[in-house]
């Protein structure tokens, strides 16, 4: 099925795509709404079609977003950078490949990957059930599809850091405790959830320590004189 055929938008759907984009893009310099992108992009929504990747330009992303979670879009062909940190359920979800290129190689969908991206399947309050669909390119071995659906989704680990500058900001905002928004940050949880096995390693080491006999301990202390 060719794409030039399909058309999901009725006529005051595409009236309101060409509204909605038509005053984002007008904040634009006149070069800018002139680049290839934005003059092919708006026919496609037009017509309930969209894209989302990450050479598009963030007005034009958070435009396709909109339409996207209004349901003018209808059907969406996106990297996996559109699956992250937004909510945007959709009510089936395609894989089209079994690889992605990172940078290197092309490699399998890991299980974190895949879980984060078909997640989005399924739309609260209008489906039963999401739809996953994936698509095989390529001989599978049933071990790595398995582990791919499977498998364990990736560590989470906090990125926060504390700065001299971020302490002063904290400390110039009025009412502010420093203490209590560290204590209540994704970091500090991590940390206190290894306080008791850092414990127990603490108490592992000063028993061993105690357990070490030092021949002529005493004559050591010369050396300190």
């Amino acid at each position: 099925m060719q794409m030039a055929r399909l058309d999901f938008n009725e006529k005051e759907e595409k009236e309101l795509v060409e509204k909605v984009f038509t005053n984002a893009i007008s904040a634009l310099s006149e070069d800018d709404q002139s680049l290839p992108q934005v003059i092919t992009l708006l026919p496609l929504l037009k017509r309930g079609i969209g894209i989302h990747h990450g050479g598009l330009l963030p007005i034009l992303k958070e435009i396709i977003e909109i339409l996207f979670q209004e349901g003018l879009i209808k059907c969406l062909f996106a990297t996996e950078t559109f699956s992250i940190g937004i909510n945007m359920p959709a009510k089936t979800v395609v894989f089209t490949k079994t690889r992605k290129f990172d940078g290197k190689d092309f490699r399998y969908i890991t299980s974190g990957e895949y879980i984060q991206m078909s997640g989005r399947a399924g739309r609260r309050g209008k489906d039963d059930k999401g739809i996953v669909i994936q698509m095989l390119d390529e001989k599978m071995e049933p071990s790595v599809a398995k582990d791919m659906i499977y498998g364990a989704s990736d560590p989470l680990h906090s990125s926060y850091h504390v700065s001299y500058n971020m302490l002063l900001n904290m400390l110039r905002v009025e009412d502010s405790d420093p203490e209590n928004i560290l204590r209540a940050s994704f970091h500090q949880y991590q940390h206190e959830q290894n306080i008791p096995q850092l414990l127990n390693k603490a108490n592992e080491i000063t028993r061993e320590a105690e357990t070490i006999i030092i021949e002529n301990e005493s004559v050591i202390e010369d050396y300190y004189q």
